[in-house]
């Protein structure tokens, strides 16, 4: 196979030249117009980094950074490689903008043609003097197939082996070290860190990250997110340190903000997030943040702008709720109840709570009149706080919408009890057998809204209560109608119980006759297939649960034994077992002449230890089971 120009020359010089890295640029052209960079500057094919470029340690990657294409995502991909400097740049409307990292820091520059840009790298001390930007010769659609693994040339497949683990083949030399030791699994301290997380050895990971706190831009990070992760009391030095000592990372002025928001200081809070925000200034969730921070000083009609542009990046409940909050507190009713009602309709039931607590703290009127609107809506108790509000202020222009919501009331719970089944969302289960447990599947109905309460399921006996369960419920605010499953009870024995369903006032008792316990709805319940040596169900699932089931599986099981017997003439199976039940038969013998009492041995050795069938055909999974007992 022809070596490419362009790869001939990098074996050639890839020794001498290991260290620059060019990353693909982005953009409709961002390869071709990285690919030129590279041959200029001698560095490796920017299709080998897209092929290898690692992600960073913890969950987000780069993006929890900001983005990859940043003064912070070049730093920090300069730090993971271990290469003397990284270049990447992205293709704007107003020019070719670069990112140029080193060890000591990361530079960065817009310029409107490319030949700008590499006369500022022959600045640098990176281009060579008085050589033109070379022109991008293979057309781009050739190196994005290669930088996705496509028709590989021999560098780009030794990138593809390194990363299935057969070796840095010619790459050696041409990368830097720790990028190729890292793919050969030798993970660098702060992936090492991460690690001891992942593997739930929380001390040794806080050993790693107190040995990362004084390194590069990618140690001290993981070391703060492992502090943070930890709940160590030291995360709000390290975020504070993180800032000063790499302000181009926001990430690190958001952990700034998180501290001083833990510590009631606005100030610091606000004066952070807007730091963020230079760095990345269409960001929601530090728009959302500066909102609350801007609130924590008293600057309402600020804390109101960054709301509005927080839920024009990204609409979102938290953000709406606070701006409800402030419009509430300015007296804006209409705006207070359009934010909330947003809000209340984006909110998946974790961010009302908070929202609440906030209008607690607050003295205005409206503050109390939309405690009373967001508690009907969210399923809490509204009546009491409703009340309050027409007594506080009988004057009030939304006294008589407070009255109403008292006229209006809770309209009748319903509660219905759709089936009762062995396996949570599977078949109606009736009658049961000893030893089950009862899942009954629940709707749940009431206007306008469904209150919040606990789901319970109680099983009597001649009146004697035997068993009760309880479960929270958690839904979205505005819900009206539920389909939940019960908490389980566990039948004892044969005979007749009562079974009580309750929520809140409403409660539904069921009658149950309970049988003989079956070893077919045991195994049913465990979600075991019995199959036969061809992978052919024994019984259905109907049957398996029908009054009939032990009896057919047993016999099911016997004939499918007599029938595998012809197949079994290995030595292992024609030898007397020596020990156990059947010491003195062999296994051959016993698939010929299998005992129903044989295979309900079987079956209960399964209950106890499901492994034993598990995606075994029954045949095997028996014959196994024989062999292990001599």
């Amino acid at each position: 196979m022809a070596i490419p120009r362009f790869l001939a020359l990098f074996l050639l010089l890839g020794l001498g030249l290991a260290q620059g890295l060019v990353l693909p640029f982005e953009g409709p052209e961002g390869f071709r117009r990285a690919q030129a960079f590279a041959e200029g500057l001698k560095a490796p094919p920017p299709t080998l980094l897209a092929l290898l470029l690692p992600d960073l340690p913890w969950q987000g990657s780069y993006d929890l950074a900001g983005g990859l294409y940043t003064k912070a995502g070049a730093r920090l991909a300069q730090a993971a490689t271990g290469a003397d400097w990284v270049l990447l740049g992205k293709e704007e409307e107003r020019g070719l903008r670069l990112f140029l990292a080193r060890k000591d820091g990361v530079k960065e520059g817009l310029f409107a043609t490319p030949s700008l840009a590499w006369l500022w790298l022959q600045g640098e001390g990176l281009a060579p003097k008085w050589v033109p930007l070379p022109s991008p010769s293979p057309p781009e659609e050739a190196l994005r197939s290669l930088a996705q693994g496509q028709n590989p040339d021999p560098l780009h497949q030794s990138a593809l082996d390194l990363k299935e683990g057969r070796g840095a083949g010619l790459l050696q030399g041409l990368l830097p070290e720790r990028l190729l030791l890292l793919w050969q699994g030798k993970l660098p301290p702060a992936y090492q860190a991460f690690f001891l997380l992942s593997q739930g050895k929380r001390e040794e990971a806080l050993k790693q990250a107190e040995a990362l706190l004084q390194g590069d831009v990618l140690q001290r990070t993981a070391a703060h997110l492992v502090l943070r992760a930890l709940e160590d009391p030291r995360w709000k030095e390290s975020a504070r340190s993180l800032a000063q000592a790499f302000p181009e990372l926001p990430l690190a002025w958001e952990e700034v903000s998180f501290a001083a928001f833990h510590e009631g200081k606005g100030e610091e809070a606000r004066d952070a997030l807007l730091k963020a925000l230079r760095l990345r200034p269409d960001y929601w969730l530090y728009w959302t943040n500066l909102g609350w921070a801007y609130y924590l000083t008293g600057d309402i009609p600020r804390a109101i702008l960054a709301s509005q542009r927080a839920v024009a990046l990204r609409p979102n409940a938290t953000a709406y709720y606070n701006l409800g909050l402030f419009k509430a507190i300015h007296g804006d009713y209409l705006g207070a109840k359009a934010a909330y009602d947003r809000a209340l309709r984006l909110d998946e039931g974790e961010d009302f709570p908070e929202a609440l607590k906030d209008l607690e703290e607050r003295q205005e009127p409206l503050a109390l009149f939309f405690r009373a609107y967001l508690s009907e809506r969210a399923g809490l108790p509204a009546k009491a706080l409703y009340q309050a509000f027409v007594e506080t202020h009988p004057r009030h222009p939304l006294a008589q919408a407070a009255k109403r919501a008292l006229d209006r009331g809770e309209g009748g719970l319903v509660l219905e009890v759709k089936r009762l089944s062995l396996i949570p969302g599977d078949l109606e289960a009736r009658p049961f057998r000893a030893g089950e447990a009862v899942f009954p599947e629940v709707r749940l109905s009431a206007h306008p809204y469904l209150p919040r309460g606990e789901l319970e399921t109680l099983l009597y006996r001649e009146g004697t209560l035997l068993a009760q369960e309880k479960k929270p419920l958690g839904f979205p605010p505005l819900t009206a109608a539920l389909e939940e499953v019960a908490p389980a009870v566990t039948l004892p024995e044969p005979g007749r119980y009562l079974l009580e369903v309750r929520y809140g006032q409403a409660q539904v008792a069921i009658p149950l006759e309970v049988g003989p316990e079956s070893l077919a709805r045991k195994l049913y319940a465990l979600g075991l297939e019995v199959r036969d040596l061809d992978g052919a169900l024994l019984l259905t699932a109907k049957e398996a649960l029908g009054p009939e089931g032990e009896r057919l599986l047993v016999e099911r099981t016997l004939e499918a034994l007599r029938q595998a017997a012809p197949l079994a003439t290995g030595e292992r199976l024609t030898a007397p077992l020596a020990q156990g039940p059947y010491a003195g038969k062999s296994v051959q013998s016993l698939l010929q002449s299998p005992s129903p009492e044989m295979v309900k041995a079987f079956f209960h050795a399964v209950l106890e230890a499901p492994e034993l069938l598990a995606e075994n055909d029954v045949v095997n999974a028996l014959v196994n089971w024989l062999l292990e007992s001599r």
